[in-house]
């Protein structure tokens, strides 16, 4: 005898089309009322979710805004051989989800969340930690070693002249990324960091 599944009632989504509608609505909210004024309520109706729905998924909330703009970052990709090219490649996917439609406005509520929550702010230096600092740390002792640049660099100052001016367009000029941003970014620090 086969089981036969009960059918899914025409009106109920499934788990990963109603993750994908609150997070959308969590871009929207994030988009017209930043990071301060973010309204749990607001992302309910929009994503026509429950709130229950949603603290079960998101106990933190300020992880729903970091995954939300984290999940329009591309993957990056690993094609590049001169160094300058490798370096921008970290910052390109990041550079991508900015400049795409009103990517640097939902990028700029995640910094804010990422500095108001302490679960999200977690979650964003993982991420960088896994996507920019971890692969910039490799390719700069690879080209210290190649005497490319100086070998005692610091990867701190190293980051700092990579992102800052990341967190200054879109934290202080509230702009996104010019084009050719990665690449720019990754001369200049080859450049400082050079023996």
């Amino acid at each position: 005898m086969t089981e036969t599944k009960p059918k899914r009632k025409q009106n109920q989504r499934s788990s990963e089309e109603s993750r994908a509608a609150i997070l959308a609505a969590t871009r929207e909210e994030l988009i017209e009322n930043g990071w301060r004024k973010f309204s749990v309520d607001k992302v309910s109706r929009k994503a026509k979710a429950s709130k229950q729905t949603i603290y079960r998924w998101w106990p933190a909330i300020g992880n729903m805004a970091m995954e939300a703009a984290l999940g329009m970052v591309p993957a990056g990709s690993k094609s590049g051989r001169d160094p300058a090219e490798r370096i921008a490649e970290l910052l390109a996917p990041l550079e991508q989800a900015i400049r795409v439609g009103s990517g640097h406005a939902v990028m700029r509520a995640a910094i804010v969340t990422s500095c108001d929550d302490k679960d999200a702010g977690e979650t964003w230096r993982a991420w960088l930690k896994d996507n920019v600092r971890g692969p910039l740390r490799l390719i700069l002792a690879e080209i210290a070693a190649k005497k490319v640049i100086r070998r005692d660099f610091d990867l701190d100052e190293a980051m700092d002249i990579l992102m800052g001016p990341v967190w200054m367009k879109l934290l202080v000029m509230r702009a996104p990324l010019p084009d050719g941003f990665s690449s720019s970014q990754a001369n200049a620090l080859i450049k400082q960091l050079a023996p």
